[in-house]
């Protein structure tokens, strides 16, 4: 028995030998971060009006319509759902427009998620 798993151990030794491996490449990763140009023009979705980026007069961009705003702007969301943790430790609230939220008292701002949320809870 010995002679035939010798042979098998030469067969595959001779078959790994023989084997091809592509060389390997070198791929350089570079990251370019987007481009703006400063004439470029963004809408506010509450007016429709069109500002220039380098104008800064777009204040907010809404979490959950996605748009950009210079009026109608409701303000940051005090709910716990909102409450984002930045890399350098300090704390991030999503701000939002007058359609998408659902709580907006003296007291309070809430969104619509986390109003829902907050509604739920009470009635469990």
């Amino acid at each position: 028995m010995t002679c035939c798993q010798r042979q098998s151990e030469r067969k595959v030794k001779n078959f790994r030998s023989r084997s091809i491996h592509p060389a390997p490449t070198k791929k350089k990763h570079t990251y370019a971060p987007p481009s703006f140009n400063i004439d470029e023009k963004m809408k506010c979705g509450g007016c429709e009006e069109c500002f220039d980026l380098g104008s800064n007069e777009l204040k907010i961009h809404c979490n959950l319509c996605n748009q950009f705003f210079h009026c109608k702007i409701a303000g940051k969301c005090d709910g716990e759902g909102c409450r984002i943790k930045t890399r350098d430790g300090r704390f991030h609230r999503a701000s939002y427009c007058y359609d998408c939220i659902g709580l907006l008292s003296d007291k309070k701002i809430l969104c619509k998620d986390c109003f829902m949320d907050e509604h739920l809870n009470k009635s469990l």
